[in-house]
């Protein structure tokens, strides 16, 4: 187990994710990054708003826990001049296959009580690859947290994982979005 505050692993070549050492323990510390809000010091949502400044200059609005993303976020800004990108969400079993840079949500349940954010980071034939924080505390052996397994049944792409995952959320990108901090860590 990694204790709190120390880095998990790396995604997208530089963006690290933090331990929060116990799905108890909240800090409630505030966390920016380059004088921007992320969120709160290591929860899962933080990991996502980060990761989308980095690597894609982009932060979305303030939600209440990461469950509520699947219905309340609409679209990414970019922090440089405020442009939206809309977000596309597709239901688990969606005939969409799920692309790389999406968010995928999880629901709430007993054991995530606030459901789950993570970024997935490949789409291999049969299954994703995801970054994420406060899930699990153990360092990660590549530069994703864990590989979830994908099936296609009667047209619809099938996520499986310990936990229900509502779905995927597209970014829709109308001109490509750069990243705000290129430096790889690691």
């Amino acid at each position: 187990m990694v204790r709190y505050n120390e880095v998990l692993g790396i995604a997208s070549t530089n963006v690290p994710a933090y331990s929060n050492g116990d799905d108890n323990y909240f800090s409630g510390e505030h966390c920016y990054f380059n004088g921007i809000f992320t969120g709160f010091k290591w929860q899962c949502v933080e990991f996502a708003r980060r990761w989308l400044l980095i690597r894609k200059s982009c932060t979305f609005q303030s939600i209440n826990t990461a469950a509520d993303g699947w219905r309340e976020l609409s679209n990414i800004e970019r922090v440089t001049d405020g442009k939206k990108f809309p977000l596309i969400a597709h239901s688990n079993g969606s005939s969409a296959l799920p692309k790389k840079d999406s968010l995928l949500i999880y629901s709430r349940c007993r054991d995530l009580p606030f459901g789950h954010i993570a970024v997935i980071t490949e789409v291999g034939r049969d299954y994703i690859r995801i970054a994420e924080q406060n899930y699990r505390f153990s360092r990660w052996s590549n530069n994703y947290a864990r590989q979830i397994s994908m099936t296609i049944k009667d047209g619809g792409y099938y996520l499986t994982d310990r936990y229900n995952i509502d779905g995927w959320m597209e970014i829709i990108e109308n001109e490509p979005l750069q990243p705000l901090d290129e430096t790889p860590l690691g």
